[in-house]
């Protein structure tokens, strides 16, 4: 106790050097901290992307979209979709249509539908007085007038994990909020789909489903695939 006390005195003390003590048995020899000033700290800046992944990312999308091009190329679309195991092989489409996402819906059990188009309610509402909550706004000034215009995009691109634990909720809190929010087109994006998620691409509106994720899914729908437009 003893001990504490004058680390907290040291510590308290704008004069006194600072001592810092051992919690083993050798209690009788502190280790003297040594001050620094605030020009003597280095500040470390890690870049927020690993470069591994970066440099990965980078060479997707230079494949999937030609330098001379203002949009992806299908083809390669496909090539690195089947490669990376979005999809079995170069014969499937990566594109599934509203009417396979119906399928797939009325595929499911009646609690599993019942529970979709529930929960589907629950973030509309929300979404939508959210989306109340905002609006335009316009003030006089000195000179003229001063303001916010809040507008949907064109066109949303929403994107879901696949993998063996598929997640219908990021389906449908992207896709709903989009809906929510006034934009006229909206593509999911979500590699290896579950039926449960075609489900709820039905349930939550989705135009359009790209089989593709990672950076190339990112890609397409920054990009836009022919005849698909892009994504704002």
């Amino acid at each position: 106790r003893n001990q504490l006390m004058k680390l907290v005195l040291a510590l308290l003390s704008t004069t006194s050097p600072v001592r810092a003590f051992s919690t083993n048995a050798s209690r009788s020899a502190p280790t003297m901290l040594i001050p620094r000033s605030p020009s003597e700290v280095q500040l470390e800046i890690k870049d927020p992307v690993d470069p591994t992944a970066l440099a990965q990312s980078r060479s997707i999308l230079d494949e999937l979209r030609p330098p001379s091009a203002r949009s992806c190329d299908p083809a390669a679309l496909l090539s690195i979709a089947s490669r990376l195991g979005d999809i079995p092989s170069q014969d499937t489409s990566y594109v599934v249509d509203g009417e396979r996402c119906r399928a797939a819906f009325d595929g499911l059990t009646d609690e599993e539908r019942s529970t979709l188009v529930a929960i589907h309610a629950r973030i509309k509402a929300f979404a939508e007085a959210q989306r109340r909550s905002v609006g335009d706004v316009s003030v006089d000034i000195p000179g003229g007038k001063a303001g916010q215009t809040v507008s949907p995009c064109r066109a949303a691109g929403c994107y879901a994990p696949g993998g063996r634990y598929p997640l219908p909720s990021s389906v449908l809190m992207t896709v709903v909020t989009a809906r929510a929010a006034g934009c006229p087109h909206v593509v999911l994006a979500s590699p290896r789909p579950a039926p449960v998620t075609l489900a709820a691409a039905h349930v939550a509106g989705a135009d359009l489903v790209l089989c593709v994720g990672g950076a190339q899914a990112v890609g397409a729908m920054a990009y836009g695939v022919p005849p698909h437009r892009l994504n704002d």
